[in-house]
């Protein structure tokens, strides 16, 4: 972070969680061996049906929490790539609580909290999914 962007007028930064801060990719790689050669692939499509989903429930006018969001984009993906074992649902969904934060992350959030700038997440993600996450880096 240059230090001309931290100066006293900036008191709060603000962050998104997932693709800023966590590595969303960080739940497939790490069962890669799990999911087999199409575990590219499985991350992007899950990515895309997660917002996909998202922007649908908008544009509705219906809320459901981004865990449930998650799940139902996962489910898709694995149909789609007809991984049908459920331990392969249940490992990613477990790694998606424990998310990998990205390798510059918690050096930067050390900086800028000793700078005295206090820290916020924007995200879809919601408390349950993002404070044991957040909680790891600070």
């Amino acid at each position: 972070i240059n230090a001309e962007y931290m100066g006293a007028a900036t008191e709060i930064c603000v962050f998104d969680a997932y693709g800023t801060l966590f590595d969303f990719n960080s739940a497939v790689a790490r069962h890669r061996a799990a999911i087999g050669p199409k575990a590219d692939a499985l991350a992007d499509l899950w990515r895309n049906k997660q917002i996909q989903y998202t922007w649908l429930r908008n544009s509705m006018g219906v809320y459901d929490k981004f865990w449930q969001v998650t799940g139902e984009a996962l489910d898709h993906c694995l149909a789609a790539h007809s991984i049908s074992d459920g331990s392969v649902r249940e490992k990613l969904m477990s790694a998606y609580l424990a998310l990998d934060a990205f390798p510059e992350v918690p050096a930067m959030l050390d900086r800028l909290t000793r700078a005295g700038k206090r820290l916020a997440i924007l995200s879809n993600g919601n408390p349950e999914m993002l404070d044991p996450m957040y909680s790891a880096l600070i």
